[in-house]
């Protein structure tokens, strides 16, 4: 009689344990192709093609496989989710990338849970992590600023103007945080790779349509090495990793979605090293230790809702 049950709660502990890998790994590379992009194209137009590009195909798959459209009620949420998350979360980290090495922009982007548990808590009915998710949130924010030490304690870091990449990424966090934990209350009813290829294509039209009125069109030169980018940001960033990060959203709190920004800064800072000799020294190995610690103590955390536990 239990055999059903137990195969239904075995597959969906299957299913979270894919879609965190995906996000976890695939979403760290994405910082290193974003920064690649970026040397050749510029942000807004790049966004704007990877984003209707993936919904594009992501669209055209869901309609074959006979996903129901969303209820007309549902488009402004879903309008609202795509512009929150992606025309302005990685617009902004698109943006910083033109001046802010690949492992930085993951590291500064790991501020996000913070972000989430202070938004969550504002609400009457939102999820509160224990003491322990905690002190696992402050572990992971100490394992950021051994990363970032060197950048904090540089002369230039005296004048606001060269920290114009790393504001763009506070904000990023912001609109993602606003985004994430909307769409987690606001989006019901809809098949979620439907939300997630009607999000990518508004988000993209808004991105391209940006690019556009801010002059980037004669600077649009597609080279093999941005191809190759924008190729990997499709299937990697949109198609594998957005879309997990969707699911995720409707089936974990969001608290303990957000780890994966503890854990992205690890691979980026990595691929920067191997990929564009970004630096790398004994700083990378003591961060990367005191992070991954503080994600362990967060995704062993209980949730509570609002009062109740």
């Amino acid at each position: 009689m239990s055999a059903t049950p137990d195969r239904a709660a075995s597959r969906h502990a299957f299913l979270v344990t894919l879609n965190f890998a995906a996000v976890y790994t695939l979403w760290g590379s994405t910082y290193l192709a974003i920064r690649m992009g970026v040397e050749d194209m510029p942000p807004a137009l790049m966004a704007g093609v990877r984003f209707l590009i993936a919904g594009a195909i992501l669209f055209a798959w869901v309609l074959w496989r006979r996903v129901p459209l969303p209820p007309r009620a549902m488009l402004g949420p879903i309008a609202v989710t795509g512009l929150l998350l992606l025309f302005g979360g990685n617009g902004l980290v698109t943006y910083a990338e033109m001046t802010v090495a690949s492992g930085m922009a993951a590291v500064i982007i790991a501020n996000l849970p913070f972000f989430l548990a202070g938004l969550e808590a504002l609400r009457k009915d939102g999820e509160r992590l224990s003491a322990l998710g905690v002190l696992g949130l402050l572990i992971g924010f100490a394992g950021m600023l051994i990363l970032m030490w060197p950048k904090l304690t540089a002369p230039e870091s005296r004048h606001l103007d060269s920290f114009k990449g790393e504001l763009a990424l506070l904000g990023a966090n912001l609109t993602w945080a606003v985004g994430s934990i909307y769409s987690k209350h606001r989006v019901k009813g809809v098949a979620p790779l439907m939300a997630v290829a009607l999000e990518m294509l508004i988000a993209g039209a808004a991105l391209t349509a940006a690019g556009l009125a801010l002059g980037e069109a004669p600077r649009f030169h597609v080279t093999p090495r941005g191809a190759l980018a924008v190729g990997w940001l499709i299937v990697a960033g949109s198609l594998c990793g957005y879309s997990a990060y969707i699911w995720l959203l409707h089936h974990v709190p969001a608290a303990k979605v957000s780890t994966y920004a503890y854990v992205n800064p690890v691979i980026a800072v990595l691929l920067g090293w191997l990929v564009l000799d970004e630096s790398l020294d004994w700083r990378m190995g003591l961060g990367t230790a005191v992070i991954l610690g503080g994600v362990a103590a967060v995704n062993v955390a209980k949730v509570r809702i609002g009062g109740r536990s």
